[in-house]
């Protein structure tokens, strides 16, 4: 008996390293089968599936539904392409109503209910924040915010699971400054929005205006939904501009209110005020010629494309801000799962500075570019995304370092928002340089209707 123990021992010990062998060699396979991805195969891999966490109702509820539209446009390009690993891409919407509190419930419903593995929002850099840093963050979950502009968001404590596909508003608040300044405007009293988006883009023209030279009286925090500003009006009272840093919900009561007691005689708007809608109820008339500034799009080959494509399957593209960065998330994340070969979030997250930032071979969004851009995935070539809004280059904070804002003015007399010059800016270096003719050379729609030469950037407004 004692022979036969230590022989049937001898045979479970070779069974099992003969097992751990042949598991070592598939395990090698399954990473060479790739094309340098992740270890996951498509075949392992559930389905993409992401959350479109918009602002359909609340201060941003003009906005919600065209940008949700951008992401929804992508999802179908790419599932007429194939999809991604194989299958077909899915978009959950879900209503964060411009609420915090409420964006981090839907938050967590799509995350814990949902099963999504990434979320394209929110729209509100405060709904942003608060779901990056309460569940994004902590559950590992990739999120890119098209619309998000607050500089705040810069250092979030999200576990480097937080990108946005807009620039910060230090940018725009930089050339806000200059827009006043090359404007002979001398003295600037700021109401903005109590929030993130708000108190950001108020601090960062603060700044720069006053660096020009520039006086600012006060900046005055406003809350939303409010019946009447008419206190916080009074302390911008003979100020000679008002800079409306708001959303078109409360704009929309206080610029009114405005008019009627004279505050000021000349306002600046921001990407947050720049709505038809909110202009069509105030009056065109009352704000003819008001200038403002908002994120714009830096040149590129698929920009006039994209209007066409739009425009079949919603109707006339809107001169609203995020639609293509909400568009533009959807390929970075279908790209990064592509070259992760995997749809989970950390191994997506991983990859998605690698498919966005050069070096590698450009490709464009639609289903051809898309198709031919995961084909160099798998032959191991390393690409750069160059979205609608242009390339995106990603820092070690998930923010674009390169974007574009546009100076743009009011045209009452055709209900039109049109841009007069669109500069590209470098944050980090604090470059400025007018790019216009460029970038105006090929029309996109315009506010209200009609065909103007308009653009929405790395950014397109600021939230």
């Amino acid at each position: 008996m004692p022979h036969l123990s230590r022989r049937y021992r001898w045979l479970v010990a070779a069974a099992i390293f003969s097992g751990l062998i042949l598991t070592l060699a598939c395990g090698d396979d399954e990473k060479e089968t790739g094309g340098g991805s992740a270890a996951t195969s498509p075949a392992q891999s559930a389905p993409l599936k992401i959350g479109g966490l918009m602002s359909f109702t609340g201060d941003l509820s003009k906005f919600g539904q065209p940008i949700f539209n951008g992401a929804e446009l992508a999802v179908s390009e790419i599932n007429e392409s194939g999809g991604v690993l194989g299958n077909p891409v899915q978009l959950v919407q879900a209503d964060d109503g411009t609420s915090p509190q409420l964006g981090v419930n839907e938050a967590r419903r799509l995350v814990d209910v949902e099963k999504v593995q990434a979320i394209i929002g929110g729209l509100s850099s405060g709904v942003s924040l608060q779901v990056a840093e309460t569940v994004t963050g902590p559950d590992s979950i990739l999120q890119i915010s098209p619309a998000s502009t607050s500089p705040g968001l810069t250092d979030a404590n999200d576990k480097d699971f937080l990108f946005r596909t807009t620039i910060s508003d230090a940018a725009q608040g930089l050339v806000l400054a200059q827009l006043a300044n090359d404007s002979a405007i001398t003295e600037v009293c700021t109401m903005y929005i109590n929030n993130a988006y708000g108190k950001g883009l108020s601090n960062a023209f603060t700044t720069e205006f006053q660096a020009l030279g520039g006086t600012v009286t006060d900046q005055v925090p406003h809350e939303s939904a409010q019946a009447t500003y008419a206190s916080e009006l009074d302390r911008c009272q003979g100020a000679q501009a008002l800079a409306a840093i708001a959303y078109p919900e409360s704009a929309g009561v206080f610029l009114r209110e405005a008019i009627e007691k004279s505050t000021t005689d000349e306002f600046l708007f921001v990407d947050g005020t720049k709505s038809d809608k909110m202009l069509d109820q105030l009056g065109w008339d009352n704000f003819d010629g008001v200038k403002g500034t908002s994120p714009g799009n830096l040149p590129t080959q698929s920009s006039g494309s994209f209007a066409d494509r739009y425009k079949a399957k919603y109707g006339p593209l809107p001169a609203l801000p995020y639609i293509k960065e909400a568009y533009d998330a959807v390929y970075l994340i279908a790209l990064s799962a592509e070259a992760a070969g995997s749809t989970d979030p950390t191994a997506m997250r991983n990859k998605l500075r690698g498919v966005a930032n050069a070096p590698g071979k450009q490709f464009g969004p639609g289903s051809a570019n898309f198709k031919d851009a995961v084909a160099a995935l798998k032959k191991g070539d390393d690409i750069d995304y160059e979205g609608v809004v242009g390339p995106f280059e990603f820092d070690d904070k998930g923010d674009p370092q390169i974007g574009a804002i546009e100076w743009f003015h009011v045209d009452a007399a055709d209900k039109k928002l049109v841009t007069d010059k669109v500069f590209r800016v470098h944050i980090v270096k604090k470059e400025v340089t007018d790019i216009t003719e460029v970038a105006l050379a090929t029309p996109t729609p315009a506010v209200g209707g009609g065909e103007s030469p308009s653009s929405t950037s790395t950014g397109s407004s600021s939230y």
